[in-house]
């Protein structure tokens, strides 16, 4: 048994965390039904509560207090520690490792009709913290659009934390502009062979990332590079990203046209990017060919596939089966 409470590295002694149980068991409860159930005066309770939503792990909703999900708001404020108390390594180890026991009372405490939808804005100094979070606490596939990613300051930091992922089992797959292989070849290279699948799109139309079915991240305002992020745990909007990147993955470019020109892969590229709706000027980008070659390519395999245009094309190249 550990000297201290598992979340007195966060500042909580047994009677916060005593309070923080209780409100995870118990949603919507007021105050005075917490003292109640607790057995301790209003002034205590009060101040175990104003230090759970000053820590953001609760939130009073009217008259009555409810947790914010564990996993993701426990996890934030571990990698906030772990980044300044490097010292305290075992202790953060002791806190983290019983996120899960809180996860449960959390999620045995939810009756139907107490959930509110919840969308969430994420500060850009507290947005590298939640990520590494999101990605070491959540399951199930990640999802990702990439439109700027090697611009972003915790770039490698959320590289290493995904690779990590991946090593570990976790399926992930990214999207990412065409102009990625003039720009920052080396960024999604490195990605490819950690194992993450890869496409590419003439362009991306926003920042996105998806845990899961569990949480979604955009842009305050859709297509911004900058600013407040929205953190949306609600499961049918993350259902509608899902389903948004899912039309996206089946019109972008495979990998293939990442690893070179050599063999049948610039035929097969030229086909996947064909389909994508790729431009000549784009195509040829990717393909570190001549706008020329591009065309004369484009015209043969016309040709060969005995279409007219590049719509009869795509049609007859998944009829044979090259798509």
């Amino acid at each position: 048994m550990p000297s201290t409470p598992p979340l007195g590295v966060l500042g909580m002694d047994e009677s916060t965390e005593r309070a923080y149980r209780m409100v995870l068991r118990n949603p919507g409860c007021t105050l005075p039904q917490l003292c109640d159930r607790i057995g301790a005066p209003s002034e205590v309770v009060q101040a175990d509560i104003d230090l759970l939503v000053n820590r953001r792990l609760v939130r009073a909703a009217g008259d009555a207090f409810v947790a914010e999900p564990p996993e993701l708001a426990l996890g934030r404020l571990l990698q906030q520690e772990a980044r300044r108390l490097g010292e305290l390594s075992e202790a953060l180890a002791a806190a983290e490792g019983i996120v899960g026991t809180y996860v449960a009372e959390h999620r045995s405490g939810r009756r139907p009709g107490r959930w509110p939808v919840s969308v969430d804005p994420v500060p850009a100094a507290e947005f590298g913290d939640l990520l590494v979070a999101l990605v070491t606490h959540s399951t199930g596939e990640m999802l990702a659009l990439r439109p700027d990613q090697w611009f972003l300051p915790m770039g490698e930091r959320m590289d290493a934390a995904v690779t990590e992922a991946i090593s570990g089992g976790r399926l992930s797959r990214a999207i990412y502009p065409s102009r990625i292989t003039e720009v920052s070849p080396e960024s999604v290279h490195a990605r490819v062979r950690a194992g993450e699948a890869v496409k590419l799109l003439p362009t991306v139309p926003t920042r996105m990332l998806v845990f899961g079915e569990e949480a979604a991240i955009l842009p305050q305002r859709w297509g911004d590079t900058g600013g407040v992020r929205l953190l949306i745990r609600e499961r049918s909007i993350v259902a509608l990203c899902i389903a948004y990147y899912e039309q996206l993955w089946s019109r972008a470019v495979g990998a293939s046209a990442l690893r070179g020109t050599s063999g049948d892969e610039p035929h097969q590229a030229l086909l996947e990017m064909l389909a994508g709706g790729a431009k000549d000027e784009q195509i040829a980008r990717s393909l570190h060919m001549s706008l020329r070659t591009v065309r004369r390519r484009i015209a043969a395999l016309l040709a060969e596939l005995g279409a007219d245009t590049r719509f009869q094309a795509g049609m007859e190249a998944v009829r044979r089966g090259w798509l």
